[in-house]
């Protein structure tokens, strides 16, 4: 209870305290052995009422058995020494009514209710012994009166506490929500930086693949090339045409790498088609078969998905080329209720002890980061096969 309200109850609790006194002093004449027997009730009612509400805030069955012995020493006080039945029971309406649950205070309430209407049909004073019924009705009417206030009071206060429970809770999950908005914002540049990373090494395996290989090849051919002028000219020329032949093929691979480079832009309508067109154009620029077939059921590729499924395809078609040699490729794309399958095979040279390099690798990681599963297969001079599976996710618009 805040302090203000505690305060105020402090200050009611006392007037109804002199109340009390001034009802018993007006209505009757003390002499020195009814006012020492006087002080001993008083002491009694006040004492129960203070230790009610200073020890027994929480203690729902100390609190009733303190009321009830309430209504003993309230009889007491009124049968022996008179005054005004209704401010009795005021103190313990308002206990009743505050320091009690919902239930057991109309309980208690209708207690002290049925207590005043019995003190109430025994009138002590003879103006009063006239109108028994007039007696009950105003005593009662002020006695429940008191209890509506303090039940009023005491449903403002569930009701305050409960709002501030309320706001406690939002404000706690406002805190939570700012925190999981920050480590998601931490964990999406995270996966920024990640994907930063990733793409530096692709960019390192195809410069590998590509300039590397071709300029240290160069490279080899221009040291061996002034002793060959001495020995044999005509080798030398030769060997001149050939630097000239692998130094296009490398340029050309140096532009297809810088191709590679770009930025893809995908429609959620033509995914299908971008790939398709990339099967096209290296079949156009290589000479190489390229079957690309798909199945009869549609299904739109995520951004994720749409440009890691393009570099697993290009990947593999640049394998094709430089490594196995091929001359046919075929690319089959099938989607099921909920996954997404690619497979590639070329008839090419193929391997006999599969070590992943750098190109696998990525496609590898690629396919991890679809959370699928990726499978590659080759056996010497029977091709090279790589299979696909992931999960389909669900597009969010």
């Amino acid at each position: 209870m805040e302090k203000k309200s505690w305060d105020f109850l402090l200050i009611v609790r006392y007037i109804i305290y002199f109340a009390v006194i001034g009802s018993i002093v007006v209505l009757n004449k003390l002499d020195n052995n009814n006012i020492k027997s006087l002080i001993v009730f008083l002491l009694l009612y006040i004492i129960n009422t203070q230790i009610r509400i200073y020890f027994f805030t929480d203690k729902t069955y100390a609190v009733i058995t303190s009321l009830i012995v309430e209504i003993g020493i309230i009889s007491l006080l009124y049968y022996n020494f008179g005054g005004f039945t209704f401010v009795y029971y005021f103190v313990a309406i308002i206990d009743a009514s505050l320091m009690l649950n919902k239930k057991y205070s109309y309980i208690i309430t209708s207690i002290l209710y049925l207590a005043v209407i019995f003190q109430s049909m025994t009138p002590l004073y003879k103006n009063l012994q006239e109108f028994p019924i007039a007696n009950i009705i105003f005593n009662t009417v002020i006695v429940m009166g008191f209890g509506g206030l303090g039940r009023f009071i005491a449903e403002e206060k569930a009701r305050k506490q409960e709002a501030q429970l309320l706001y406690d809770k939002i404000r706690v999950s406002e805190q939570e929500l700012k925190e999981a908005y920050d480590r998601l914002e931490e964990y999406s540049n995270t996966v920024e930086e990640l994907s930063v990373l990733r793409e530096r090494d692709r960019i390192s395996r195809e410069i590998h693949d590509t300039v590397g290989h071709t300029l240290s090849t160069l490279n080899i051919q221009i040291q061996a090339l002034p002793f060959l002028v001495k020995s044999d000219k005509d080798k030398a020329i030769e060997m001149l045409n050939d630097m000239y032949t692998y130094s296009k093929n490398g340029l050309e691979d140096v532009r297809r790498a810088v191709r590679e480079l770009s930025p893809i832009s995908f429609e959620n309508n033509n995914s299908i088609f971008v790939l398709k067109e990339l099967a096209n154009n290296f079949q156009k620029n290589t000479g190489i078969k390229v079957e690309f077939n798909t199945s009869k059921s549609e299904y739109i590729f995520t951004s994720d998905q749409n440009l890691s499924v393009y570099r697993i395809i290009q990947e593999a078609l640049n394998n094709s080329l430089r490594h196995g040699k091929a001359t046919v490729i075929e690319i089959n794309l099938h989607f099921t209720e909920k996954e997404v399958g690619l497979n590639i095979e070329d008839n090419g040279e193929g391997v006999e002890n599969l070590t992943p390099d750098f190109g696998l690798r990525g496609m590898q990681d690629r396919v991890n980061n679809l959370g699928g599963k990726i499978e590659f297969f080759s056996e010497k001079n029977s091709g090279f096969e790589i299979n696909i599976i992931f999960p389909k996710k669900k597009k969010i618009l």
